[in-house]
């Protein structure tokens, strides 16, 4: 798996308060919760209702599930509270495994705090505090990443500030110096520090980073670019027209998680546009339709620049912009705006699953520059559905009664049997931005009638 950008990151002093709270339920004593607290402040609330854009449900949550490498536990991000806002987990569960004490903890397992989980006496439980720095723990902090693009997904790790020899595996230091400052700021009477991270664009591999390097040193860069394979051309292509910035985070990494991309020397910037005219020369991407183009890695900056046209009734993309770099980001705004529309839900089959969810354009992306952010020209559909919807074998009437064109479908049985349950059923209904009637009627004129 590849490093993604990191939109917010959450740091929790490991003092009494955490503890209790991820040790275990004791009965009778003060180790009662099953979450931890977060702060009740405007700038936190206003930051994490627009990091986690989700509908919150009856119960003032949004569901979310915690991972590590190899592990998950489902939990929930708890907005309405009579205390204050607070990470939730499962209560049957147990805190997430990443932030729970361990006698054998290690850089293959899930935990990394030493101590003995299982007292069920309340001054055994707090001792095992107090033994941390003796077991060479030194200072414990409890860490949440939120990547871009995984509205309910938080990834949980502890580092140690200090440690042993030991336990260097999970040293602070192995944190991004802006993180291991945000954790400077905690203590035990103010536990909790957060920030957003501005970050996206494409991490350089080790592939890609030695071919940088051979950039720079050769004379002949025409030849070292048209001899590259096409997939590292492509890679390259795509790193050279968004170079990564920000931080990233390895989800399938445990503490060495963490890259802080390198900006591209100058040198390499002013041979950019002329290396970059040889690669798509050479390596060509492939013509995007809505699916190919939610694949693509966006520039997180023209993404906030597309979400702001479309909240301004801006929908137009003109072509003299639209380069492959563009259209990744600019389908991911009309994206976010379909599929909340839709309540991240296949219109048709209601799958929800979001790995399996495309935002598909009813007037072509190709056919008109003006209405291609425009949230009334897009379904939200599933994989299936939008690749049937593009090809024709599925159509739209006025009402939003879906038809399937048989005769494309033709013999294959298997197809069929895939699609004849929704032939004539409705279309559910957005809560906002209805598909509008004129681009179903133009939709139907491309693709021609059914036979």
């Amino acid at each position: 798996m590849r490093a993604q950008p990191v939109e917010w990151v959450l740091i929790v002093y490991y003092g009494p308060s955490a503890h209790r709270a991820t040790y275990g339920r004791l009965d009778n004593t003060k180790y009662t919760k099953d979450y931890i607290q977060l702060s009740k402040k405007k700038d936190f609330l206003d930051a994490v209702t627009r990091l986690f854009p989700v509908e919150i449900g009856a119960q003032g949550a949004v569901p979310l599930t915690y991972r590590w490498p190899k592990g998950t536990t489902p939990g929930s991000f708890v907005f309405n509270s009579a205390d204050r806002p607070h990470l939730k987990w499962e209560t049957n569960l147990g805190a997430p495994q990443a932030w729970r004490m361990s006698l054998s903890p290690g850089e293959d397992v899930a935990e990394t705090i030493p101590g003995n989980p299982t007292h069920t006496e309340f001054d055994d439980a707090e001792n095992e505090l107090s033994l941390l720095a003796s077991r060479g723990a030194g200072q414990p902090y409890l860490v949440a990443v939120k990547l871009h693009d995984e509205p309910t997904t938080l990834h949980l790790r502890a580092y140690l500030d200090d440690p042993a020899a030991a336990y260097s595996w999970a040293d602070l230091r192995l944190l991004p110096d802006v993180i291991r400052e945000l954790a400077a700021k905690t203590s035990q009477r103010s536990a909790l520090a957060w920030t957003t991270v501005a970050s996206g664009g494409v991490v350089a591999d080790s592939t890609i980073e030695q071919i940088i390097q051979n950039l720079e040193s050769t004379e002949d860069a025409s030849s070292l670019l048209e001899n590259l394979s096409a997939d590292v051309g492509r890679h390259l292509s795509a790193y050279l027209g968004r170079p990564g910035y920000g931080l990233f985070f390895n989800p399938s990494l445990n503490h060495d998680a963490w890259t802080v991309p390198t900006p591209i020397s100058e040198q390499l910037a002013n041979s950019t546009g002329a290396f970059l005219e040889i690669l798509m020369k050479r390596y060509p991407a492939a013509s995007q339709g809505d699916a190919a183009a939610e694949a693509t890695e966006p520039d997180l900056k023209e993404v906030e620049l597309f979400q702001t046209q479309i909240n301004e009734h801006d929908y137009s993309v003109s072509d003299s912009t639209a380069t492959i770099k563009t259209r990744g980001s600019a389908q991911r705004a009309f994206a976010n705006a379909v599929k909340f529309n839709y309540g991240y839900r296949c219109a048709i089959t209601g799958i929800e699953s979001r790995d399996f969810l495309i935002a598909s354009h009813i007037v072509p992306w190709s056919e008109d520059h003006n209405i291609r952010l425009d949230p009334s020209n897009g379904i939200c559909l599933s994989l299936l559905m939008d690749r049937a919807f593009e090809k024709g074998h599925l159509l739209i009437d006025d009402d939003l009664t879906v038809h399937i064109d048989w005769g494309r479908v033709g013999s294959d049985a298997e197809l069929r049997r895939q699609l004849e349950n929704y032939d004539g059923t409705k279309l559910a209904l957005p809560k906002a931005d209805k598909p509008q009637i004129k681009y179903l009627q133009r939709r139907r004129r491309l693709v021609g009638s059914i036979k």
